[in-house]
C-alpha cells in the first residue's frame, strides 16, 4: 500500500489541478489500493509536464538507488493504471505523467468492478458536473467536427474552404474532414467513453454506444499497451464514426490542425464538454468553424431538427422555426437529418485560431492554467 505521505502529495497534485476535492478521504483511500508506496516514488519523479526520455528517468532513479529493472517495472505498473503514459519515439521509448483527469478516466475505464472504481466514478462525475467553469484557462481542449455529408456533398452549401497548408509528416489536412484527420494516423485505438462510462457506473447513464473514442499516435500506443483501448484499423474506425452520426452523437477533435491524439463522440446527456457548452462555457469545447443556415420556405415544421439539436438550438415559436446562433455548434446533425435539406452548413463570418500541433495546443494550455491557478490562490478563490 502507498504511504500516507505520498498519497497527501497525489492528493494536492489533484488539488492544485482540480481545486478542493469531493469527497477527499474515500479517494486518497481509493488511491492506497491503486498504487503502491514504491511506483508513487517514481510517478514523482517525472515531470509536471511533458515526457521525459526512459533513459535519463533510469538516470535519476538510480540516484534514488532504484535499480532499471525495478524501475521499468514501476513505470509500465503506472501505466497500467493509468497514472503514466508510456510510448515510443523516433528517440527512444519516453514516459510522461499522468493528470488527475487522466488518470480517473481510465480508472472509471476499467473493466472490473471494484469498489475503488466506483469511488473514482463518483470522484469524476462530481468534477463533470462541476463544470469546466472552475478550471482557469481559456483555449478550449475539443473543437466540433460537422458531420462530414454535410460540408461535402455536391450542394450550393458544400464547397470545402481549406484555411491554409499545414506543414504534417502524414500530408495535409482538410481541418473540417474527419475522415481525412485520420486518414494517416497510426496506431489507431477506440476506447470507452468515459463520460458515459462514468454515468453507467453510478447508475444514471444513457443507451448511446459506450466504445466511441478514438485515439491516435502516442496516446494509442500507451492505452492499448494498457488494456484501456483496443487497436482497430482505418476501416473499422471510420464505421465507427458513421454509426456515431447515425446515433446523433458530436465529433469533438483536439483543438489543433493537425497531430490529433483523440476524437470523441459525444452526447448531450453524459458529456462534460457539451454540458459546458450548454451553460455558456467556451473553455472547454470550441463549435466547429460551420454555422447552420436555414430557408424558411423550406421548412415543413417536422421537428427533425429539434430532436436531432444537441444543444437546443432550435425551437419552434408562434408556428416558425427559430434558432439560436450563439448556441449552435455547427456539428451539422441537423442538416442530416431535414428531409426537405432546409438546413445547410455555412462558414462562420468570425473564426477562432486553431494551435496547428497538439502539443502546442496543450502547451497553450498549461501555461493558461498554470497563471490562473496562481492568480486564484493569489485571490484566495
Amino acid at each position: 500500500m502507498a504511504s500516507k505521505d505520498l498519497v497527501e502529495d497525489l492528493c494536492k497534485f489533484y488539488e492544485f489541478t482540480l481545486g478542493a476535492l469531493p469527497d477527499r478521504e474515500e479517494l486518497k483511500q481509493a488511491i492506497q489500493d491503486t498504487v503502491t508506496t514504491e511506483e508513487l516514488a517514481v510517478f514523482f519523479m517525472l515531470p509536471f509536464a511533458g515526457p521525459i526520455a526512459l533513459e535519463k528517468l533510469e538516470s535519476k532513479a538510480g540516484k534514488a538507488s532504484i535499480p532499471a529493472s525495478e524501475l521499468r517495472g514501476r513505470v509500465n505498473r503506472l501505466a497500467s493504471e493509468g497514472f503514466a503514459l508510456v510510448y515510443d519515439t523516433p528517440e527512444g521509448t519516453v514516459c510522461e505523467r499522468g493528470n488527475p483527469i487522466f488518470m480517473t478516466e481510465q480508472q472509471v475505464r476499467k473493466q472490473e468492478e471494484t469498489p475503488q472504481r466506483t469511488v473514482y466514478a463518483r470522484f469524476f462525475d462530481t468534477v463533470m458536473e462541476r463544470s469546466a467553469g472552475a478550471v482557469p484557462t481559456k483555449t478550449p481542449y475539443y473543437r466540433v467536427l460537422p458531420v462530414e455529408a454535410t460540408v461535402t456533398r455536391e450542394t450550393e452549401s458544400t464547397t470545402i474552404v481549406v484555411d491554409e497548408a499545414i506543414p504534417d509528416p502524414r500530408g495535409v489536412l482538410p481541418l473540417d474532414i474527419v475522415s481525412e484527420m485520420i486518414k494517416d494516423a497510426s496506431p489507431i485505438g477506440v476506447a470507452e467513453c468515459y463520460c458515459r462510462k462514468t454515468k453507467r457506473i453510478i447508475g444514471e447513464g444513457c443507451e448511446h454506444s459506450l466504445e466511441t473514442c478514438l485515439v491516435f499516435g502516442p496516446l494509442a500506443q500507451t492505452l492499448i499497451a494498457n488494456n484501456f483501448a483496443r487497436e482497430i484499423d482505418h476501416d473499422e474506425a471510420i464505421d465507427i464514426l458513421w454509426r456515431c452520426e447515425e446515433e446523433g452523437l458530436v465529433h469533438n477533435v483536439d483543438n489543433c490542425m493537425a497531430e490529433i491524439q483523440s476524437l470523441c463522440n459525444c452526447c448531450p446527456c453524459c458529456c462534460a464538454v457539451l454540458k459546458t457548452w450548454a451553460q455558456g462555457l467556451t473553455n472547454a469545447g470550441a463549435p466547429s468553424r460551420y454555422v447552420v443556415s436555414f430557408d424558411t420556405d423550406k421548412c415543413t415544421l417536422c421537428e427533425a431538427c429539434i430532436s436531432r439539436c444537441p444543444t437546443d438550438a432550435r425551437a419552434i415559436q408562434d408556428g416558425h422555426m427559430v434558432i439560436n446562433p450563439e448556441s449552435c455548434l455547427g456539428c451539422g446533425l441537423c442538416v442530416s437529418a431535414c428531409p426537405e435539406a432546409a438546413n445547410r452548413m455555412v462558414l462562420r463570418e468570425t473564426q477562432r485560431r486553431i494551435p496547428k500541433t497538439h502539443d502546442a495546443l496543450y502547451g497553450k494550455i498549461g501555461r493558461e492554467a498554470i497563471v490562473g491557478i496562481v492568480k486564484n490562490k493569489i485571490l484566495g478563490r
